[in-house]
């Protein structure tokens, strides 16, 4: 049979569809006004509203991590808190970079597990800190695996963080966090259905020539029962400074290690005087021997002393300690 119409067949169709004759689908037009289902027992309903205590555990916790890095890297390291935000487990899962360590740890007596996600930027910098690095090193991250030096040092610095997650809670409720598991791998690790709502709370920890970033993801249906606790206000005696943290943070600055240098003198030479120096040649400095020499301490000028020997060795003995602006 030949699909070709005719003209007569091609009008015989026009005039059908014109007179009615011929049913034509038509365009299905939503109606603003109709009615939408509603699942009252999913959880879209999105809990709108801060919550000023998590908010403030958060903060807390940044705190006392950053003098908990401090003790164990021997480097100050600043953890700042970047956001406290709702979000579907699903898209949270989907936007984790590969490979990242995810640790999955439970609040007892809360039901469910949380998750402690660290990028692997962060890992390979804790690594080469400890390993006595700057951090500054440059890591190839995509396409490799932990090795299993980095995956127990990584969980020695999680179970710290842990620990401490567990200590800021303690105004707030009496928790008991447990360490479960740990994986490389998001999809393996399903605290939650992938629409259920989730609390993602990210740290960025800053060690001078690095950075990255640490998320706690706490399922909603967790929190729940003490969401009156998180969403209220907190207490006057809450906001005083935390002398605890102070003291282990004076704690750790004693044990950390800085730099001391001590300068001899300087002078200014020209480039045809520096071209023609040569063996035995004296270079006279800008000041004399019984001045006191300038001693910094990490770029920063802070004693004045004089040189010497101290059991063989060339040594300075503090003679004037710079206070005020130029000392800092």
């Amino acid at each position: 049979m030949s699909q070709v119409l005719s003209q007569e067949e091609v009008d015989a169709l026009l005039r059908g569809v014109s007179n009615g004759e011929i049913e034509t689908e038509q365009e299905e037009v939503d109606d603003p006004s109709a009615a939408m289902k509603y699942d009252l027992t999913g959880q879209d309903r999105i809990v709108r509203g801060r919550m000023p205590t998590l908010e403030i555990i958060s903060e807390k916790f940044a705190r006392l991590f950053s003098t908990t890095l401090l003790s164990l890297l021997r480097k100050v390291t600043i953890v700042n808190t970047l956001s406290v935000d709702m979000v579907k487990y699903g898209k949270f899962i989907q936007s984790i970079p590969l490979p990242t360590s995810l640790h999955a740890f439970k609040m007892d007596p809360l039901n469910g597990n949380s998750l402690l996600v660290v990028e692997s930027q962060v890992i390979f910098a804790l690594v080469d800190i400890i390993f006595g690095g700057s951090g500054r090193s440059a890591f190839k991250v995509e396409g490799r695996n932990f090795t299993s030096i980095e995956n127990n040092l990584i969980k020695r610095v999680v179970l710290s963080a842990l620990s401490d997650f567990e200590k800021v809670w303690e105004t707030t409720m009496k928790l008991n966090i447990i360490y479960q598991r740990s994986e490389i791998n998001p999809q393996f690790m399903q605290v939650a259905a992938s629409t259920d709502v989730v609390i993602i709370i990210k740290f960025e920890i800053d060690m001078d020539f690095s950075s990255g970033v640490m998320t706690f993801c706490i399922p909603y249906s967790t929190i729940e029962p003490i969401r009156e606790k998180l969403q209220g206000g907190y207490q006057a005696d809450r906001l005083e400074v935390d002398k605890e943290w102070a003291s282990r943070f004076t704690d750790g600055l004693r044990f950390t290690n800085v730099n001391m240098t001590v300068e001899l003198g300087a002078t200014e030479l020209s480039g045809r005087e520096i071209v023609g120096l040569k063996n035995g040649d004296v270079i006279p400095l800008d000041q004399y021997c019984s001045d006191g020499l300038d001693i910094y301490v990490e770029d920063v000028l802070k004693f004045k002393g004089q040189p010497g020997i101290y059991k063989g060795n060339q040594a300075v003995e503090i003679s004037e300690i710079i206070v005020g602006e130029e000392g800092h």
